[in-house]
């Protein structure tokens, strides 16, 4: 049987599309767990994560990424009602979440979970928010504590 170059294309492109397809939704099924580096949270101490107020974080809504923690502005002033700090570790796989200011939400790029500004679940598949973490103010420094 002899099939022309068109037949043979069609086939060809055909199986590797179906080949891709399942490869891709087997990658995604797999909940292994990530564990990106540098993705640890300091161990109930005062000297973990801190951050200098006088020239980081100074407006509503500003955020920074550090050493596993994200830390947002939410009010004026500096007192630790006026923050917010969470473990960059999405409870599902423990990939990194990042901080969106401009939605005010925070999205786990690998598996899509999506977390409001307050940290709580919106959409899986996590099962559960962000931990939340103590903020301690001393002057113009944050401190974060687990």
């Amino acid at each position: 049987m002899k099939i022309n170059r068109e037949e043979f294309l069609n086939k060809l492109t055909g199986g590797l599309a179906v080949t891709c397809v399942a490869c891709m939704a087997a990658a995604c099924a797999k909940d292994e767990p990530v564990t990106p580096a540098n993705n640890t949270i300091p161990g109930g101490n005062t000297s973990g994560v801190t951050v200098n107020l006088a020239t980081e974080l100074k407006n509503v809504n500003d955020f920074v990424a550090k050493t596993g923690v994200i830390v947002i502005r939410t009010a004026a002033g500096n007192t630790a009602n006026s923050f917010l700090a969470f473990s960059s570790s999405c409870p599902h796989a423990g990939a990194t979440v990042v901080y969106n200011s401009s939605t005010s939400s925070f999205l786990c790029a690998s598996h899509g979970s999506t977390f409001s500004a307050n940290g709580s679940l919106l959409n899986g598949p996590a099962d559960r928010g962000l931990t939340s973490l103590t903020v301690v103010i001393s002057g113009s420094t944050l401190t974060v504590k687990s």
